[in-house]
């Protein structure tokens, strides 16, 4: 009986244990594609749990939410909420009420903002603000920071927008490394960044590169979110070096920058070379994944409340188009073990197995 007790804990593991996405990625067929004129697509995930992307013009939102149950709920399928929201698409953040979204129109600047619980199209003048930009993450539910390269190159910079305002203009709370300082005759860039869940804790990465492109220093930080909202109040200016805390060293992980942040504090970074998963804590790549292969550059989506997580590439045939990747199961059905279909499993292995012990 021993035997057919370690049968039945064994079934049971396997069957209850649920889908695990380190086992590997499938491409997805019908996300929705850039728009003409855009280069690529972002998304992000809505407190129920939802995708939701945008392409440069049209706004979508997933049907429903990728949850395990008995098997994946979750369906490739996303439906237009709102278009005419033109631009390269930068970035898109969902505020901390969990459904109101922003916008970032990358090289233009615009900055729209959207409740997808209450969409429309886009009204010529609706822009919220237009602000030199890369990427952003709400602080609060007006305070936006955005990571911006300065116009001359020389350096990238973190710097907060109130969404609210009648006007909104960007105050500069950090200045990250000059290039000069670290490569003379060399330029910065700017990168991604990210905030936990409870809005404790900024993480950013610097990118310095030489003349001819090769990057020559990257650093993953992370600044409390309360030295940053004190910096805007008093109109000051945050040290690099000073006032943000290094993980890891120099170089240490892919410079996309952190793209998201998991329930376990886990950072999610991409860049040349795949997409990895980073303890802060301990400074140590935990999880890598590469679906397109490691020569690839990628960028990422992560949806924090699904806790999912969308290695994208570009398309080597078109540019302009993004290749995304999920978790094998996560948008569409996996073969899944019911509670009757798990009794009738257990039943049939007890009963094979006794049938055994009678021989």
């Amino acid at each position: 009986m021993s035997k057919i007790f370690s049968a039945v804990c064994v079934i049971l593991v396997c069957a209850l244990a649920g889908p695990v996405s380190a086992l590997g990625f499938t491409r997805l067929d019908h996300f929705p594609e850039a728009a003409p004129g855009a280069y690529g697509v972002v998304a992000s995930g809505l407190s129920d749990g939802r995708f939701v992307v945008w392409n440069g013009d049209t706004v979508y939102v997933q049907s429903r939410a990728p949850v395990y149950l008995d098997g994946w709920t979750g369906e490739e399928h996303f439906r237009p909420i709102a278009s005419g929201y033109a631009g390269d698409p930068g970035f898109i953040a969902v505020a901390p009420d969990g459904h109101t979204v922003l916008l970032g129109a990358g090289y233009s600047g615009k900055l729209y903002l959207l409740d997808t619980e209450y969409p429309e199209d886009y009204i010529p003048g609706s822009e919220v603000a237009t602000v030199t930009h890369y990427t952003g993450v709400f602080l609060t539910q007006d305070l936006v920071l955005l990571d911006s390269l300065k116009g001359d190159y020389s350096t990238d910079e973190l710097a907060i927008v109130d969404v609210s305002a009648p006007m909104p203009t960007a105050v500069g709370v950090m200045d990250k490394p000059p290039a000069g300082d670290l490569n003379p005759g060399g330029f910065a860039a700017s990168a991604q960044v990210a905030v936990d869940a409870s809005r404790t804790v900024l993480y950013t990465m610097s990118q310095v590169y030489d003349a001819g492109y090769m990057l020559v220093s990257n650093e993953l930080k992370g600044v409390l979110v309360s030295d940053l909202l004190d910096a805007y109040n008093s109109k000051a200016v945050l040290d690099w070096h000073l006032d943000a805390t290094a993980i890891g060293g120099d170089g240490a992980f892919y410079s996309g920058g952190p793209a998201g942040v998991m329930p376990s504090g886990s950072l999610v970074i991409a860049g040349f070379g795949g997409v990895q998963i980073v303890n802060p804590a301990a400074a140590a790549i935990v999880a890598e994944y590469a679906p397109a292969g490691t020569l690839e550059y990628y960028s990422v989506a992560y949806n924090p409340y699904a806790d999912i997580v969308l290695p994208i590439v570009a398309d080597p045939a078109d540019l302009s188009m993004d290749v995304v990747y999920a978790p094998e199961g996560a948008f569409g059905t996996l073969p899944a073990v019911s509670a009757v279909g798990l009794f009738l499993l257990v039943g049939a292995v007890i009963i094979a197995a006794g049938r055994r012990v009678s021989r």
